[in-house]
């Protein structure tokens, strides 16, 4: 599925006005669009290669507010989430605790408004559009040693995308991942291509998701996004300790965040993590790889 296709079906839940608006972009936004935006009585906004623009009612996307922009009411946003949710919020209701719903095509839509136990209302939505690039993980592929691997960088510079790309290229080289989704954003509910060799459970509760591919699967790696906490981490050293090497994520905004971060420093400290890959601010430079050891020692 390329991303103009990942673009289309992520609208069904978007209103069917603002649906109908979106349908018109020229393809190339279609192309390049990783965020759609609703926000209540604000412009809707969509994130293009990094940047913000707006929609206009005839279908043109502008840097700056026209005379004919598209604005969000309140119904608008009921509308959509009551879409996202394919009219039932209570199927949701795990994932909208921790402000998000897993889209039927794999992405993922963050939610913001009043929760007061249930959702009362919804004031802002947020459709990422999952993207493949098949070219995302080359570099990290021809530098990786088969050990343990952090891929780590700040929001939107793409650690997914170079997570889904390298579990594709290193199963194909034979290697037996075990892919622990919890939103199931990684395989895009099993549209995405992750390789040969690759054995995907779709599950909320990350550590123990380790622990059953552990037990079950046999893996020589497993891989999963954004840990975070001390059950992840624990589910990470059991994996090292059982000869499995772990391939994760991690938002930060710089090298020396690894060490302030308590998770992160207890991971590259733990000595299952030999190699991390920093991704600078999307479209601001290079992937740098470095070396887990040279880190610890990283001057803070």
């Amino acid at each position: 599925m390329d991303n103009t296709e990942r673009f289309e079906k992520a609208l069904y839940a978007v209103c069917v006005k603002i649906r109908d608006t979106l349908h018109k972009i020229p393809p190339e936004y279609k192309q390049k669009t990783e965020e759609i935006r609703l926000r209540t009585g604000k412009p809707l906004a969509l994130t293009v290669d990094g940047k913000t623009c707006f929609l206009n009612s005839d279908g043109t996307v502008s840097s700056m507010l026209q005379s004919n922009t598209v604005f969000a009411s309140s119904q608008d946003l009921s509308e959509s989430f009551r879409a996202l949710c394919g009219g039932s919020v209570y199927a949701h209701e795990n994932e909208l605790q921790n402000g998000f719903v897993m889209m039927k095509n794999g992405c993922r839509a963050g939610v913001c408004g009043t929760f007061k136990g249930t959702v009362q209302e919804i004031t802002s939505i947020n459709i990422r559009i999952a993207r493949e690039i098949f070219s995302a993980a080359e570099e990290l592929i021809k530098e990786y040693n088969f050990g343990g691997l952090l891929i780590c960088g700040p929001p939107l510079s793409g650690k997914t995308t170079v997570l889904r790309d390298f579990i594709r290229r290193i199963s194909n080289k034979g290697k037996s991942v075990s892919v622990i989704d919890s939103r199931g954003e990684i395989s895009g509910n099993s549209q995405n291509d992750l390789g040969l060799c690759t054995d995907v459970l779709i599950i909320p509760d990350k550590a123990n998701g380790c622990e059953m591919a552990l037990r079950t699967m046999n893996p020589d790696i497993i891989a999963f996004d954004e840990i975070g906490t001390e059950a992840e981490l624990a589910g990470v050293l059991q994996s090292f300790n059982s000869g499995v090497s772990v391939v994760t994520t991690a938002h930060i905004s710089s090298e020396k965040e690894l060490l302030r971060r308590s998770i992160t420093k207890k991971l590259l400290q733990s000595g299952a993590i030999n190699q991390v890959a920093v991704l600078p601010q999307k479209h601001q430079g290079k992937m740098q790889i470095l070396k887990a050891v040279d880190l610890i020692d990283f001057d803070i």
